[in-house]
C-alpha cells in the first residue's frame, strides 16, 4: 500500500468514526464577535509567569508561552479575519497592559519585516535563477551549433534546465509559502488587544 492509499484510508476512517466534524469554520464561528473579529482568550492566572523567567531581570520580555499560545490559536483562523486578543484571569494596571500590548506589537511587527525580507529575497533569487537558466540554455543552443563537445552540451543543458526549474520552484512553492507566512504575521501584527479584569470575568460567569 503506497502513501496515497494509506492517506485515503486513514482520512476515510477518521470521517467515518468521528462523531463530531471539526473544521476551521467551526473554530471561527465559536469565536466570531459582533464587530467581525475573531476573539482569542488568553488566561493569565495569578500564579502564571507574565514575563520570561529566563530573560535578564528588568528586560520586560513577555513569557514566550503567550506568543506560542497565540500562534497556535491563530493558526486555525483564516488571514482575512482580524483578531481580538482578550487577556483574562488577572487584574492588570494600565502600565502592565500597555507593556503587554507594546511587546506583542513589537514582536509581530518584527516578524512582518522578517517575512517581507524573505519574500523579497525569494523573488530576487527566482529572477537570478531564471536569467541564469535562460542564458545557459541560450549558450547550449549556440555551442551546439558551432562545437561538437557532447559532454559540454549536456552539462550546459542540465545546468540551464535546473536553474529554470528552481526559479519556478521559488515562485510557485517557496514564494507561496513565504507569502502565506507574511500574511499570517500581518494578521498578528494588527491584533486588537483588550483586557477583562478578573472581577468582571467572575460577574459574567455568575450571570451565566
Amino acid at each position: 500500500m503506497n502513501k496515497r492509499e494509506v492517506f485515503k484510508k486513514r482520512l476515510s476512517a477518521l470521517k467515518n468514526n468521528a462523531k463530531d466534524k471539526y473544521s476551521n469554520k467551526q473554530f471561527v464561528e465559536k469565536r466570531l464577535q459582533s464587530d467581525g473579529t475573531v476573539k482569542i482568550d488568553v488566561n493569565l492566572p495569578q500564579e502564571s509567569e507574565l514575563f520570561d523567567p529566563m530573560a535578564p531581570a528588568g528586560s520586560g520580555q513577555l513569557n514566550p508561552e503567550i506568543f506560542r499560545y497565540l500562534d497556535d490559536q491563530a493558526y486555525f483562523v483564516p488571514t482575512e479575519y482580524d483578531l481580538t486578543v482578550n487577556f483574562v484571569g488577572r487584574s492588570l494596571d494600565s502600565a502592565q497592559q500597555n507593556h503587554i500590548e507594546t511587546a506583542l506589537r513589537e514582536h509581530y511587527n518584527m516578524q512582518v519585516y522578517d517575512k517581507l525580507d524573505d519574500v523579497r529575497n525569494n523573488r530576487r533569487l527566482g529572477i537570478f535563477l531564471l536569467v541564469f537558466g535562460i542564458l545557459a540554455l541560450a549558450a547550449y543552443f549556440f555551442v551546439a551549433k558551432f562545437a561538437n563537445n557532447v559532454i559540454f552540451h549536456e552539462v550546459i543543458s542540465i545546468v540551464g534546465t535546473f536553474a529554470v526549474w528552481e526559479a519556478v520552484d521559488c515562485w510557485l512553492i517557496n514564494g507561496h509559502h513565504a507569502k502565506t507566512e507574511l500574511h499570517n504575521a500581518l494578521q498578528m501584527a494588527m491584533i486588537r488587544v483588550v483586557f477583562t479584569p478578573s472581577d468582571e470575568r467572575q460577574d459574567v460567569g455568575q450571570q451565566r
